[in-house]
């Protein structure tokens, strides 16, 4: 988290890289023994000047199957950059932040319309300093779409979510009317930002990592702390505007502390993860139903099992992915696959410092980053593909 986590994975749509089989080096990751996909590093970042750094967000992969995403750090101004990584492997910067008012460090996943345009924040930078929304268009053209002021937004976080109007949403950690963050709504077509809601405290603190939408337009997400015991809450803003906190959590066998985004599925279910608490103190997978009825589907052990899970939830079929910060085979986490069955399987092992906030699926391969780790320490791209 940005207050007391730093941040590991990511992912989105694309073909398999023909790179060759790749030795695991500090900082990367090994498929566990039992594991039925194989690890590949994509590419290591090399930092600033010519390269990125720290990537603490998920790929996006467009229809070409390049992939796409953002470093909070590197670049040639040192804050950060919009990376690509073509179909052959070739990476390459498509834009540095930091320099003419263009915001910097962004932490969020870029989002890819239809026409090959490009969108996303930045936490910093801009005319006030509270970040940006940008845009980066299919001929390379970037441009500023709006600056954040501190009564909307500090910090922006996580991906852009759009409706079928064409408007953005998304999430910032702090900024609002009281400090604890907020959830706004863009319109690219007015180009204003209206911030849906400002939270409290009492009502949850610190939104993270975006939201997710229902067929309704509704919008779902969760955040870090506060609630009924300050452990953090799941919430809901319907279509209409209407907020609601759908479930405050207690710290206890249920978990506490959210710092990675829901998954939702067709009968409206919602899936996420607890840094803290469960049967061990190291976390939990949950199930959230549209009645409010909370299940835990894995508590973590902190062992072989991983621990302190971060990194969003994916919902593929009846599966759920994510990742955990500490743990498995290295004692740094790894990437699990939970069962519709409640069968946890361990995919890889981290084997070093790192933080991945989520894996992106393309037929039977994910994508993702972690944050720290690899020759640079700068962090990697990396793929997990079907044996």
């Amino acid at each position: 988290m940005r207050l007391s986590r730093i941040s590991i994975c990511s992912g989105l749509l694309g073909s398999v890289f023909a790179l060759a089989a790749w030795a695991p080096a500090e900082g990367a990751a090994t498929s566990s023994a039992h594991s039925p996909y194989k690890y590949t590093v994509l590419h290591e970042f090399a930092g600033a000047p010519d390269d990125g750094a720290g990537s603490g967000a998920e790929v996006t992969l467009d229809k070409s199957g390049n992939i796409y995403g953002t470093t909070d750090y590197g670049g040639a101004n040192g804050e950060g950059t919009i990376f690509k990584i073509a179909t052959d492997g070739t990476e390459s910067v498509v834009h540095s932040f930091g320099g003419s008012g263009d915001g910097s460090s962004p932490d969020g996943a870029v989002t890819i319309e239809s026409n090959g345009d490009m969108y996303g924040t930045t936490e910093f930078g801009g005319a006030t300093g509270d970040g940006v929304i940008w845009e980066l268009t299919a001929d390379g053209t970037y441009s500023v779409l709006y600056n954040f002021i501190a009564d909307q937004c500090q910090y922006a976080l996580g991906r852009l979510i759009q409706d079928r109007q064409g408007n953005f949403y998304g999430t910032c950690l702090f900024g609002g009317v009281n400090g604890d963050g907020t959830v706004f709504r863009y319109s690219l077509r007015k180009g204003k930002v209206t911030v849906l809601h400002a939270f409290d405290g009492t009502d949850g603190q610190f939104p993270e990592h975006g939201v997710v939408m229902d067929g309704n337009g509704n919008l779902f997400g969760v955040t870090e702390l506060g609630g009924a015991t300050d452990n953090g809450t799941v919430y809901e803003l319907a279509s209409d505007g209407t907020f609601a906190s759908l479930y405050s959590f207690t710290g206890g066998a249920d978990g506490g502390y959210l710092y990675g985004g829901l998954a939702i599925d067709a009968a409206g279910n919602l899936y996420g993860s607890a840094v803290d608490g469960g049967a061990h103190g190291d976390g939990t997978v949950f199930k959230l139903a549209p009645g409010g009825m909370l299940t835990v589907l894995h508590s973590f052990t902190g062992g072989t099992d991983g621990g302190e899970p971060e990194g969003d939830m994916l919902l593929v079929g009846r599966n759920l992915y994510s990742t955990t910060g500490v743990g498995g085979a290295y004692g740094e986490g790894g990437i699990y696959e939970l069962t519709a069955k409640g069968k946890l399987k361990v995919l890889a092992d981290f084997s070093d410092a790192v933080y991945c906030a989520g894996l992106t699926p393309s037929g039977t391969t994910f994508y993702g980053t972690v944050q720290n780790g690899g020759t640079n320490d700068d962090g990697l791209v990396f793929s997990l593909t079907k044996k």
